[in-house]
């Protein structure tokens, strides 16, 4: 299993609502992001002990 973290983002770019979700794809991630959002279409990423691995279109800012 892989541990994802899941959330929603309204129009300005805010997050709204996230949880963490394990699953052993992004496929099922995703699915069951979903399911809790119901309607709705989170984004899924994956999370590893040492590091957020983002798709490559991705970008973290400083905090």
């Amino acid at each position: 299993m892989q541990t994802f973290r899941a959330y929603l983002r309204d129009a300005a770019g805010v997050i709204t609502w996230a949880a963490w979700v394990e699953a052993g794809t992004a496929a099922d991630a995703q699915a069951q992001a979903s399911a809790l959002r119901p309607g709705q279409n989170p984004s899924v990423d994956l999370w590893s002990a040492t590091e957020r691995k983002l798709a490559p279109s991705a970008r973290l800012d400083p905090v």
